[in-house]
């Protein structure tokens, strides 16, 4: 195998060495060199386990770990929603905000989220608190500047959460099994779309001393940090150190996963995966990653900032709007839940279903622009289609935890992509102009053509991916790879995707 820089070539697959450290096979003398799995399983036996005693497992799993991620999801959607709804009872009035003020302030947002999403990750426990008291500092603002800076730190302190889910699902559950949990966590943006909705229902009806819009910001803020004490008391950090399974438990835990080839967790930062996961020569995934979540973030940014105001121009009164996110939240969960099922069912469908879950979103955008004002029921009826492209991020947002292997490299793909997350966000809501209402042409051809990129990116993605098992499938039977499905003892290595030759991309 002749050698180029860091990555050599094998049958037409880029190989990045693999270094005496790396190398696959545990000895005792290695262990301290492995992952804390491999630590974990040479000190408590592998574990040997049945269909039935799996099942057992994986609801256990689902009953502990899945409610956790789900209301904390929840919550931090509602929190960070809190300025929609706010809008619909008068904060822009209120704070005078003019022009662009009121989309820079979901922007400010996002860049708060971009600049600590790194910093803050392994305080993902902690900080839910944090950012709870900083909701409900937005119930004091008097001005512009105020809620700006309010909305920066808040975004700076829900930076963690998302990532850090991403991590944890691929911690614990199957690369068919995936995709389902994540869109399962994620969909609860469409519940606390509803929850959000009930609770700027009920702000509304209160007639005290306050704005309406303070008590929003108020009730979800105390909301938060009672919900924080909850998930910094129970949620576990990995599966080998976690308080609701027995040794015996954990070891299956760990070894239902192997297969995943993927890992558990790594402690040791290794800048030979962060230059592969970079560097676009050795793997473009990351990159194809970050630029669809730009794109499809793009259009979630200003959907969600002007999602109340959209509403409130078909015809609705504010209550009335405030009640129809409840519709709305229903949408948004079942679109979403239901792209991470078909994903899940149907063998090799993912990017079929991050393509097909565009499709609803933009014949709901095209009839916002295309209806006239007085088709109340069409209009309505477009705004229910339009979070479906929720659905295609879901996926996406997921394909580092099924497809990057090496601990470190997969921390930094899951970083490119909650960049492109947050850069999408920030640019979104500034392609939507107030004075357009009620057809928002400038948003939504914006949209348009984001979802046409999507589409093409989602292709590539498959077809590389595709290639890549193709040519590792025809270097095993040309003895040149090993089985992928040979159990060496080398799973819970911290090899990546490149270096292991066993590794096969789920399509």
């Amino acid at each position: 195998m002749s050698s180029h820089d860091d990555k050599s070539s094998l049958g037409g697959v880029d190989v990045v060495p693999v270094t005496k450290s790396q190398a696959p096979g545990i000895d005792m003398g290695s262990i301290p060199e492995t992952e804390d799995a491999n630590t974990f399983l040479a000190t408590h036996g592998t574990a040997t386990y049945t269909e039935e005693s799996n099942r057992k497992l994986l609801r256990r799993i689902d009953m502990y770990l899945m409610p956790m991620m789900c209301i904390s999801y929840c919550i931090q959607y509602i929190d960070k929603s809190a300025l929609a709804y706010a809008a619909v009872f008068g904060v822009k009035k209120d704070l005078n905000l003019k022009g662009q003020e009121y989309s820079l302030l979901t922007s400010l947002f996002y860049i708060g989220y971009l600049v600590a999403e790194y910093p803050q990750a392994w305080l993902s426990q902690l900080i839910m608190f944090i950012w709870g008291g900083i909701l409900m500092c937005s119930a004091a603002t008097r001005n512009f500047a105020d809620i700006a800076a309010v909305r920066f730190f808040q975004g700076v302190f829900e930076s963690a959460l998302t990532p850090a889910y991403i991590i944890v699902t691929g911690m614990w559950f199957t690369r068919r099994e995936q995709p389902f949990r994540v869109a399962i966590w994620y969909s609860m943006n469409g519940l606390g779309n509803a929850i959000g909705a009930l609770i700027s229902y009920g702000m509304g009806l209160i007639d005290g001393k306050l704005d309406s819009w303070r008590y929003i910001f108020i009730i979800e803020g105390v909301m938060t940090i009672v919900w924080s004490v909850v998930v910094f008391m129970i949620f576990p950090s990995s599966p080998m150190r976690v308080r609701w399974l027995t040794d015996a438990q954990k070891a299956q835990a760990v070894e239902r996963i192997r297969s995943n080839r993927t890992g558990i967790i790594n402690r040791e930062w290794k800048w030979e995966q962060v230059k592969e996961a970079l560097d676009p020569r050795i793997d473009p995934t990351g990159h194809i990653i970050f630029w669809a979540c730009v794109l499809n973030e793009v259009i979630n940014g200003g959907v969600a900032t002007y999602k109340g105001l959209i509403i409130k121009s078909i015809g609705w009164t504010d209550l009335q709007s405030a009640l129809f996110g409840i519709a709305y939240g229903a949408a948004v969960t079942i679109e979403i839940a239901s792209c991470g099922y078909c994903a899940m069912r149907f063998k090799d469908s993912r990017h079929w279903c991050m393509i097909a879950w565009l499709l609803p979103s933009a014949i709901g955008m095209i009839l916002q622009i295309a209806l006239p004002t007085s088709n109340k029921a069409g209009r309505t009826i477009g705004v229910l289609l339009m979070p479906s492209f929720v659905g295609s991020l879901a996926l996406c947002m997921g394909i580092p935890s099924q497809n990057t292997a090496g601990f470190t490299k997969r921390s930094v793909v899951v970083g490119m992509a909650f960049i492109g997350y947050c850069v999408g966000n920030i640019i979104g809501p500034l392609a939507w102009v107030s004075g357009q209402t009620p057809a928002y042409i400038s948003g939504y051809t914006t949209c348009l053509a984001c979802m046409a990129d999507q589409v093409a990116l989602f292709l590539l993605l498959r077809v590389y991916y595709a290639r890549q098992n193709k040519k590792r499938d025809q270097m095993v039977i040309d003895g040149l790879a090993p089985d992928p499905m040979a159990l060496d003892g080398d799973e819970f290595e911290d090899l990546t995707d490149k270096q292991d030759l066993k590794f096969r991309y789920t399509l």
